[in-house]
Order: structure tokens, then sequence, then C-alpha cells
């Protein structure tokens, strides 16, 4: 099972969000654990390596699991460590390899391009006061088929 983790960095009522070149949907900028680091470590350098910015006390807000099923019933599956902060630091880059950086307002997430699970995602890791544990099943090309959360 890959593992990742990404954080949700909101100032001054904006969230930074990826916007990927493959399907041009809004992501949160993170990415995939190494195999020695703690999920916090990687959160950090992930997000420092997708953005420039050293995120500051960043502090967990969920952990999803998520699984995808193709044509021939085969599974992906993945764990994402989510995290929420609003104290960083540094050089924001505005294009990387992984695509767009932007700022958005909080009350516009609903009307990006996003994969469905991630509205749910955001917005706990913004109004959420304890951590979230889910499951998210998607189809191959990332149709939402079911959701759960328990806060």
């Amino acid at each position: 099972m890959q593992r990742v983790a990404n954080c949700i960095y909101v100032k001054d009522g904006q969230v930074l969000l990826l916007q990927k070149p493959r399907r041009g949907w809004w992501a949160i900028p993170g990415g995939k654990m190494e195999p020695t680091e703690t999920v916090k470590q990687a959160v950090s350098r992930e997000y420092w390596e997708e953005t420039g910015i050293e995120i500051k006390n960043p502090q967990l807000k969920g952990i999803y699991t998520f699984l995808m099923k193709n044509d021939e019933g085969q599974i992906r599956e993945w764990m994402m460590f989510n995290f929420f902060t609003n104290n960083g630091e540094g050089n924001q880059k505005e294009v990387t390899d992984e695509g767009i950086l932007k700022w958005h307002p909080i009350d516009q997430i609903e009307q990006l391009p996003m994969a469905e699970g991630d509205r749910f995602i955001i917005q706990h890791a913004i109004e959420g006061r304890d951590v979230a544990f889910g499951a998210f099943n998607y189809t191959e090309d990332f149709q939402l088929l079911s959701y759960k959360i328990d806060k």
C-alpha cells in the first residue's frame, strides 16, 4: 500500500492548491512517503519540494484510505495522512514539475475541478476539530462510488 502525506495551508482566508496537468484538477500539495520517514517528516519534505514553502507546526487532521477498481476488478490502494497549518515561510513556487500552484479563497473551493473526495478532506481540515478517519472508493477514472468518514 502506498502512503502519502499532504497539507492544507490556509493564509488570509485562502488555500494553496496544486493544479495537476493530467486532468487539470486542483489537489492538495504533498506526496509519497519514503520508507524511513515519519509521517510528519514526509509532509514537511513533500510540501517544501512541491511548493518552496516550509510549513510550520502541521497538525494531523485526517487519515484516509482510497480504493480504486478497474473494469477487471483489480484494486489499487493507498493511504493518505492529511495535515493542516496556517503558518509557513519560504519563496513559493508558481510552476513546478507537479503543476501550477495558486491560492484560492476558501469559499470558492466547491467550484474548483478536483477529485470529489478532496472537497470533504479540505473542508474537514479547515473546519474540523478532531482527526477524521475515512475511506473513499473510486473508479479508475476517479468517479467517487462511495465514502465514509468517522470524525
